[in-house]
Parts: structure tokens; sequence; C-alpha cells
């Protein structure tokens, strides 16, 4: 079920499956959250922006470092959230940010 988002030319129609096709290439034919494999991620892969482009905004934001291929579920469960990851790694450098500042 589509959202109603506007996409840029570069992710629909040709232009969207081949650079699905890089993405796959680049991380395997599977969804980058559950490990699912995609038969043709061409057609059935979705893109997911991996730091929300409504967290952060740019006109680079759907350059292929920000870009992941997911399964359907796995993208809209997502959506404009922080990966876990991520925002494990952002909370332990702010807080030895902090242990450090409190030490000076």
């Amino acid at each position: 079920m589509s959202r109603g988002r506007h996409k840029p030319i570069h992710m629909k129609g040709v232009h969207g499956r081949e650079f699905r096709r890089i993405l796959a290439a680049r991380d395997g034919s599977r969804c980058f959250y559950c490990g699912t494999p995609f038969e043709d991620p061409a057609g059935e892969a979705t893109f997911d922006h991996y730091v929300p482009v409504a967290l952060w905004v740019t006109r680079r934001h759907s350059e292929p470092w920000n870009v992941v291929l997911a399964c359907w579920p796995c993208n809209n469960r997502k959506g404009d959230l922080l990966p876990w990851p991520l925002v494990w790694l952002l909370l332990a450098r702010f807080r030895a940010q902090a242990a450090l500042e409190r030490a000076a």
C-alpha cells in the first residue's frame, strides 16, 4: 500500500529496477533487516533510507550509501525510525562525550 509520497525518477521505472539490481549486487539479494532472499530484487524489493528522510532532509538522501533493499513488511515496520544499531552507536558516542565533559 502506497503512502502517496513522491518518488524521485531514479527510484521508479527502469531506473528504479536498475538501482535495485545495483543494491542487490552490493548487499546480496536479500532484505537488509530480516535476511529474506529476493528471487527478483528488481521487482519485489523496496527501497529503504537507512537514515530516514524525515529525520535528515538533504539533497543527497537517496545516495546508495543511505539506501538499502528491504522487504515490504520490514520497510513498513521501520517507517521513519532510526535502525537500532545506529541508535546504539549514537548513544554510546554521546554518553562517552558526556562522561569526558563531566571529568574535565
